[in-house]
């Protein structure tokens, strides 16, 4: 497990340092103006390898990207949980799809399907994605493009899965 430190650097701001699993450690330095710095270490040197300054916003920037908001690795394309069979899939709204134009109500993916849409993205181009809505209501459209974030049994997302296809998906 990551051990984090924490440390108040008086009319600078905070110091958080990472003390990595294989030994290596990352220093980030959050200056009171909002600019970060990061510092990476290899080992028991008291020199960084390296070191990056980042505004406010870069950083912000980076950590949705750090934290997956932007990316979600191939191997969690099927994100299984082992919490009474819930799954939670990402699934993309094609131009042909099933449910392309409707909204959460009319489907009625709770009641009908046992399906929960936790969040919804709308791909920006150049693999950006930016989050539409946060567990939207009844009257939520989906669009082609848009990327699901849906929660159920097993089962249900295999049935909800299909409304998925179609040519154009």
């Amino acid at each position: 497990m990551t051990d984090i430190r924490e440390a108040e650097l008086p009319g600078l701001g905070k110091k958080y340092q990472l003390n990595l699993e294989n030994g290596e450690q990352i220093a980030v330095i959050i200056h009171d103006d909002g600019t970060r710095d990061l510092y990476y270490f290899a080992g028991d040197d008291d020199d960084p390898v390296a070191a990056v300054s980042l505004t406010d916003q870069e950083s912000r920037q980076l950590g949705s990207i750090i934290g997956g908001a932007f990316y979600k690795p191939r191997r969690l394309d099927r994100l299984d949980t082992a919490i009474s069979g819930l799954r939670i899939e990402w699934l993309k709204v094609g131009a042909r799809s099933e449910i392309a134009g409707k909204s959460i109500g009319d489907m009625g993916l709770r009641k009908n399907h046992g399906i929960i849409v936790i969040a919804v993205m709308e791909d920006k181009g150049g693999g950006l994605k930016e989050v539409v809505q946060i567990n939207p209501g009844p009257g939520y459209v989906f669009q082609p493009g848009h990327t699901i974030i849906a929660a159920g049994r097993g089962d249900k997302m295999k049935a909800f899965e299909k409304m998925f296809e179609g040519a154009g998906s």
